[in-house]
């Protein structure tokens, strides 16, 4: 067993650093603390097996929306195991556990947001399998069925792009944010109500709100409009 004592320095306070390093090292069966610095960086101790360790090093230097290590220092010692779990210190006049649970519900939005067009997708290949079948039975208008099968196959491959542009946008915001049961109303309320705790960054959270919600609903006229275009064309044939 061993000890990592790491100091990470960038933009890791009021970003929701801390509670992702701890989420990793209790994934990694890791035990220790981190805790905000005075001087802006952060403190991580971790005890466990050292390629765990290693793991854990190899994987703390985030860079994503909100968060941005510039560097991480780290020293190995001896594990006391006095720890039994991996827990994040909270001074008595810090501020930041708010920005934390905003930075959580935005992670969620972007999930439901994930699920939302997972459920449209599958409405398309669902609609697509019925075009197939329709086909069969209308072999007399093949050359018509042919071309409205490739129209739809243009529209799911503009959709697949679609989705698979929001997965990668999501890709690094699943790794910071968890657990969301609110709605828009819910988040938007919650940031409000955060915005004198969280000066320094709630500038950042509302613009990146802003563009996701722009997206999405973008993204579902733009399914509807090819959702209605089907329709269409099922009807016309």
């Amino acid at each position: 067993m061993k000890r990592f004592t790491f100091i990470v320095s960038g933009n890791v306070q009021k970003a929701g650093y801390r509670d992702r390093v701890i989420e990793l090292g209790k994934f990694v069966n890791l035990t220790g603390y981190a805790e905000n610095l005075p001087d802006g960086r952060v403190r991580i101790i971790a005890e466990g097996e050292m390629d765990q360790l290693e793991f854990y090093r190899d994987h703390i230097n985030i860079k994503n929306t909100l968060i941005y290590v510039d560097n991480v220092e780290s020293m190995v010692s001896e594990a006391t195991g006095e720890f039994y779990g991996f827990l994040k210190l909270v001074s008595d006049d810090e501020t930041d556990a708010r920005l934390d649970t905003a930075a959580n519900i935005l992670k969620d939005v972007i999930v439901n947001m994930n699920r939302g067009f997972d459920k449209v997708n599958n409405s398309l290949n669902a609609g697509f399998n019925t075009l197939v079948i329709g086909q069969a039975k209308m072999l007399d208008k093949q050359d018509e069925s042919l071309k409205m099968q490739s129209s739809m196959l243009d529209k799911q491959d503009e959709s697949l792009k679609m989705q698979s542009s929001m997965l990668d946008k999501q890709d690094e915001s699943l790794k910071i944010l968890n657990n969301i049961n609110n709605d828009t109303s819910e988040i938007k309320s919650t940031l409000k109500t955060t915005e004198m705790d969280i000066r320094d960054a709630r500038f950042s959270l509302t613009h990146l709100i802003e563009t996701k919600f722009k997206e999405h609903d973008a993204d579902i006229a733009q399914i509807k409009t090819t959702l209605a275009k089907v329709q269409e064309a099922i009807k016309a044939t």
